[in-house]
């Protein structure tokens, strides 16, 4: 079969891939190994329209195996219908009978003819054994027999197809990369598409590898737009070169490439992933007298029938991919689809969606009041000893997400996502500038009024070099007094860095500004860090409060804590107070002040900043 189909092959370029070239002719070993690796569909049919043979791809396509295929008729193999019969009824909902026509008489007009004469390749609607319909393209031929003479045996008929993808049907042939020559992205997710339904319907294995080019930013920054072309394309040649006959390599993205590896096991696709990988950092790339090292963070997927869409196997590439470059850039990282790495992809595309939230306006500034209990309390807005509940006059800034529906929920998930990803100070730079433009718009009046705004300050945000600098820089464009601002910082952050927070303390204090400890006992730590902190409030964490009525330990921290507090000159605030039993035992124990739903839920930064300006 080998040697005649290389004649047919030959008299078919629009359907069959080139071979790779060779100046002999191929033996008929080298040419079966070729026809089994081709993703083009070839049956060989004999005089009376059976089968005799199939390779692996019209196996795939046909859903029917070579045992089964062996010996039937060719129109039982590859059932031609009708399209317009294949549609549902419109009115009962109910699909039609299917009709069929056969291929035997275009193929049995073939004979006598050489193999350089036949139809055009023709198009048409196939129904596997499965059931499914697939459109395909497809072409015959006759394989002329060796010898001659009356006892030579009769011509074969071969069939030769492949199915039309999506992009052909609606009018799109696959596009290149014109800098590349490699796929361009949407050719790239048509054959994703093709490998999915594969899958599904055969089993067939396939993997895909996404490429992200570790270096190519600081090539371009550095020698400029041309140098960076010419890296590309190397790296296009590189990825060509690991390419099989049914595998595709696409450019997907700037400096991002995706490799389509067919019939390949998982351990088979990392070693080819980890080749190319080792060929990339091998590689020194020279422009203008500057030399750079080039490396590859690649993320491997193993297709599977768990990915509804070519998008969804693409997604997971890339997620596979930025971890490896998360865990220290060159690697490779296969996507795991279990629980903790879908956690951490969850928390990774809030990570993304954040710039998102930033400039859409979908992070709110709400702000809870903070209120006095204490009758000894030398506050301004203190009463005739009485507990003031007035207000804004002294609030703690918070953030709130809007959702799809607008409604303000909480940000849990993204401020997770920030601090685990190292972006905390992003949301922290936004709630400062937007709360002291908010403030520094209010009139002298409503500013009077004002006690303390509350801010916090995350831990990542205070090791980050120029927080001094932005913080200067903002109250002096808002014209906020630094005295109305106090900023928090959580015990644990404080203890974790205790020497970078008292710098900062001692030079954002010298401008007058105030700080809070926050959910101070949380971190179990002794006392002692207070007596060399500036701090003027400590807020006693909620996990103390809310059962102080019925926890004798509980009660007996807080006490301690207002008596350290009262040694020091420091102001202690109670966090989430639930009902007025607790407010009234904090105020018998000194607390000065209590933040909590007793008092009041959160509201719009806005609305109280309004209040202020009213007086109300």
């Amino acid at each position: 079969m080998t040697a005649k189909l290389e004649t047919v092959a030959e008299a078919r370029p629009s359907i069959l891939p080139t071979r790779p070239e060779s100046h002999q002719r191929p033996t008929a070993e080298g040419l079966a190994s070729w026809l089994s690796q081709i993703d083009v569909a070839v049956i060989e049919v004999d005089g009376d329209g059976r089968v005799i043979r199939m390779n692996t791809a019209a196996e795939r396509l046909t859903a029917c195996t070579m045992a089964e295929g062996r010996g039937a008729p060719i129109d039982e193999v590859v059932r031609v219908v009708t399209p317009d019969r294949s549609s549902e009824d419109e009115a009962t909902g109910e699909r039609e009978e299917l009709s069929g026509s056969s291929l035997l008489p275009e193929l049995f007009s073939l004979a006598g003819v050489g193999p350089d004469v036949g139809p055009e390749p023709q198009t048409a609607l196939i129904a596997r054994r499965d059931g499914e319909l697939i459109r395909i393209r497809h072409t015959l031929g006759v394989m002329p027999t060796r010898g001659g003479g009356d006892s030579a045996p009769s011509p074969t008929r071969v069939l030769l197809f492949r199915e039309i993808t999506a992009a052909e049907e609606n009018g799109r042939t696959e596009r290149s990369d014109p800098l590349t020559h490699l796929l361009d992205r949407p050719s790239i997710i048509e054959r994703i598409d093709v490998a999915l339904r594969e899958v599904r319907s055969t089993g067939a294995s396939y993997a895909l590898c996404y490429i992200d080019l570790d270096s190519f930013r600081l090539v371009n920054a550095t020698c400029g737009h041309e140098a960076g072309d010419d890296l590309l394309q190397w790296v296009a040649t590189r990825v060509n070169e690991v390419v099989g006959p049914n595998d595709a390599a696409g450019r997907i993205g700037g400096d991002e490439f995706a490799l389509l590896l067919a019939g390949r096991g998982e351990r088979d696709a990392e070693r080819i992933a980890k080749e190319l990988q080792l060929a990339l950092l091998e590689f020194r790339f020279g422009w203008a007298e500057k030399t750079f090292s080039i490396g590859a963070s690649i993320g491997l997927v193993m297709i599977g029938p768990q990915f509804e869409r070519a998008a969804d196997v693409l997604g997971a590439a890339d997620y596979a991919c930025r971890v490896a470059k998360e865990n220290g850039r060159g690697r490779l990282q296969v996507y795991l689809d279990d629980d903790k790495m879908a956690s951490s992809r969850r928390s990774m595309q809030w990570v993304a969606s954040l710039q998102r939230h930033l400039s859409e306006g979908r992070l709110r500034l709400y702000a809870q009041g903070i209120y006095r209990l204490s009758m000894t309390d030398d506050s301004p807005h203190s009463v005739e000893g009485r507990s003031v509940r007035k207000p804004g006059a002294h609030f703690e800034v918070l953030v709130r997400q809007v959702d799809d529906e607008g409604r303000a929920v909480s940000p849990v998930g993204i401020i997770h996502a920030a601090e685990q990803s190292g972006l905390m100070h992003v949301i922290d730079r936004y709630v400062v500038r937007q709360a002291l433009r908010m403030i520094g718009a209010m009139p002298p009046a409503a500013l009077r009024r004002l006690d303390t705004c509350s801010i916090n300050l995350s831990g990542v945000s205070l090791l980050r070099e120029g927080l001094l600098d932005f913080l200067v820089e903002q109250l002096h464009r808002a014209q906020v007094p630094p005295s109305k601002i106090c900023f928090e910082i959580t015990e644990t952050a404080a203890l974790a860095n205790l020497g970078e927070v008292l710098w900062f303390m001692q030079e954002i204090g010298a401008m007058g500004c105030r700080f809070a400890i926050d959910d101070f006992g949380s971190g179990h730590a002794s006392y002692g860090y207070l007596e060399s902190l500036p701090v003027d409030y400590v807020k006693i964490d909620g996990m103390f409060i809310r059962d102080l009525a019925d926890n004798s330990l509980h009660r007996a921290i807080v006490e301690s804590v207002q008596r350290i507090g009262a040694t020091l000159g420091i102001k202690t605030v109670a966090e989430q107070v639930e009902n007025e039993l607790i407010s009234n035992m904090l105020r018998d124990m000194g607390i000065h002040y209590a933040q909590g739903w007793h008092f009041a839920k959160p509201r719009p930064l806005l609305d109280i900043c309004n209040e202020l300006r009213e007086g109300t």
